[in-house]
């Protein structure tokens, strides 16, 4: 699998303003070119299943972590609680109200605290039924049969089918509700042999269960993770140097990276991957800004883009006139590129087609005019690397007929 991003990633944008998305409808004469200077510091993008191929079985499963593997995931992360008994489990939320029966099968226990039952009664828990009911297009027979797995089990998953590629990305969920959890952690981890394996990450909200983590395991790499009100205030490049001193990178909330959080990262040598980006044009987005990993429910969609080139950035359009029309595209590598316009969104109605070249000669960049257009006309466009089923789609308006008279 291709994951290491070509050097090709290309930023298109206004001579007069900072790139902040691609202008609507630009003049050539102003429109620039540049490389992007901001590039992962991994040699590969990382691909890490959310919950597992959560979008394509019941969060958190085997099923769902056995997908995600055969989906070509370089990484399963794995949330975690602790039981009555001590047990660690593979579940995102605190209570088991949301992910099982438990409301049917212990109706007295409201409000179904993992802390409050013991792993032997969990065991007995469905945890994949409610999948069918909430996603009926993905639903599985064998999903009414998912358990909630230890974290134990979900490893032996991950070693039995992985093949030795699939690492594991571990989060201590709401540490503070579960005393010991960390300890509890690194005695799996060591006695499942996988402590000291390179393909392992550790994170969490909490910086002190972090810090934990650092005292009983000094090597593992520990991700510190960001949800939208963590920075407010804050000067990441501070904050970053600051967390360089027991991370090893940052997870934060898709919306809140920018050039300027991945510039602040790598200059710590931090590795950011933000999370969780289920569509392809926000994968695209942050791949162009030279993220090193991507948390995603869609595990298939980013190894797709991560395969073989694709369009980095929005297309750009310009010098239109009542008649004609020129699109710009940019490629992460070598790629045909195809355009096409119509007068139909649905592209029923003989779109016009034309094929033009990326390569590194040209900075991975391609233009295409289309002319004989109609006047005050608007016309839909979509434009893919031949190789790559991304898609990226807009559309353009056509000046009024000159007055000649």
């Amino acid at each position: 699998m291709k994951k290491s991003l070509l050097a090709g990633l290309i930023c298109l944008s206004m001579t007069a303003a900072p790139y902040s998305g691609l202008a609507q409808s630009l003049p050539t004469t102003e429109v620039k070119y540049r490389q992007m200077n901001l590039r992962p510091i991994t040699t590969e993008v990382m691909v890490i299943a959310h919950r597992g191929a959560s979008a394509y079985g019941p969060e958190n499963t085997l099923a769902a972590y056995k997908q995600a593997i055969m989906m070509k995931a370089d990484y399963v992360e794995i949330d975690l609680q602790m039981t009555k008994d001590g047990q660690l489990i593979a579940m995102h939320d605190e209570t088991l109200s949301r992910t099982t029966n438990a409301k049917e099968l212990f109706p007295d226990r409201a409000p179904w605290r993992v802390k409050d039952f013991s792993i032997e009664e969990i065991s007995r828990l469905d945890a994949g039924s409610w999948f069918n009911r909430a996603y009926p297009d993905q639903a599985r027979t064998e999903y009414t049969r998912q358990h909630v797995p230890t974290l134990e089990e979900v490893i032996e998953c991950v070693q039995k089918y992985g093949n030795g590629k699939v690492g594991l990305y571990i989060e201590t969920k709401s540490p503070s509700a579960y005393p010991g959890m960390e300890e509890k952690v690194i005695e799996i981890l060591n006695k499942t042999n996988v402590l000291d394996d390179r393909r392992l990450f550790l994170e969490s909200f909490s910086e002190q269960s972090l810090r934990k983590l650092k005292q009983f395991a000094p090597h593992v790499k520990l991700i510190q993770l960001y949800k939208k009100g963590m920075l407010a205030g804050k000067n990441v490049y501070q904050e970053f140097k600051r967390v360089s001193e027991y991370a090893a990178g940052v997870g934060p909330f898709k919306e809140l990276v920018s050039r300027k959080l991945i510039k602040a990262a790598h200059q710590n040598y931090l590795l950011v991957h933000p999370w969780t980006v289920n569509s392809q044009s926000h994968m695209a987005s942050l791949l162009s800004l030279g993220v090193d990993g991507q948390f995603t429910n869609n595990t298939d969609q980013l190894v797709d883009l991560l395969e073989k080139p694709f369009i980095s950035h929005e297309v750009a359009k310009g010098d239109i006139t009542d008649s004609s029309a020129v699109l710009w595209a940019g490629t992460n590598g070598d790629a045909s590129v195809q355009f096409q316009i119509s007068t139909d969104s649905q592209f029923k109605n003989d779109p016009i087609v034309k094929t033009s070249h990326a390569d590194d000669k040209h900075d991975f960049i391609v233009s295409v005019e289309f002319i004989g257009l109609k006047p005050d006309t608007k016309y839909y466009y979509r434009v893919h690397a031949v190789s790559s089923k991304y898609t990226v789609t807009g559309s353009f308006q056509t000046a009024p007929t000159e007055n000649r008279n």
